[in-house]
């Protein structure tokens, strides 16, 4: 048997404050914001308003209840290939239904896709995911570029500055391009280039202990584009999985 889910639709009038205990008893999902048009300017505003409303909006979120920004509109015709992938990972982020309006039998194949702290030209959110260890949760995070012009733009952060403090360390992905940088400690810097209205998605997951200084394998994809190891010092440029 099929389940069904509930969805509602909130009024934005500027003095009214939703009853979301209400709201959860009654609705699976809600919308919250805007409706999203088909272009990267209607994506960034419902992305700034997340951002701008995350304490009362994460807080509401929950098992069979989750915020609802609309629809992805990857494969269809206002976004570009990294603006695609910064939707996406921005909703995956916001733990939101992915929800697509396209022919999924027409899309183009680069569409397929592959295996909160923030300023207003660059986003950074932490999310935890299972697995944990102990009190530790493993993170999925999110680098955001808001800026459409010029070249990328460099972060750098340590994982302990996003909350990340496990002593043990974690072993960090690349979720598009399925780069395994092996274990990373909290206090080390973590530099990644985001391009213009890019973003970089990485799943950190929770070192167990003894696993200090261990190095998964890497996974292979077919790609040929450079990308920079966030973790060297002197920020040389990799092709493929070489060093």
């Amino acid at each position: 048997m099929c389940g069904a889910a509930f969805s509602c639709l909130l009024l934005l009038l500027l003095e009214y404050v939703p009853n979301y205990t209400a709201i959860i008893n009654t609705c699976n999902l809600w919308r919250n914001f805007d409706d999203i048009q088909d272009s990267w300017e209607s994506v960034q505003r419902i992305i700034d308003y997340y951002g701008d409303n995350q304490d009362e909006i994460v807080a509401n979120a929950g098992l069979d209840h989750w915020n609802d920004p609309d629809m992805l509109i990857i494969g269809n015709f206002g976004l570009s290939y990294e603006q695609s992938k910064s939707q996406m990972a921005m909703w995956a982020i916001f733990a939101a239904p992915l929800l697509m309006s396209v022919d999924l039998r027409t899309i183009r194949p680069e569409y397929k896709g592959n295996p909160a702290e923030s300023t207003r030209e660059l986003r950074s959110g932490p999310c935890p995911i299972m697995p944990l260890s102990g009190i530790h949760y493993s993170y999925a995070i999110a680098f955001l570029n808001h800026r459409t012009d010029g070249t990328p733009s460099e972060i750098s952060v340590t994982l302990r500055e996003l909350s990340l403090a496990n002593p043990e360390g974690y072993s960090i992905t690349d979720l598009f391009d399925g780069v395994h940088y092996g274990i990373v400690q909290p206090d080390k810097h973590f530099k990644v280039d985001v391009n213009p209205s890019g973003v970089v998605l990485v799943r950190c997951e929770v070192a167990k202990h003894g696993a200090a200084g261990a190095r998964a394998p890497f996974r292979p994809t077919p790609t040929d584009r450079s990308f920079r190891n966030p973790f060297h010092n002197n920020n040389n440029l990799f092709n493929n999985f070489g060093g």
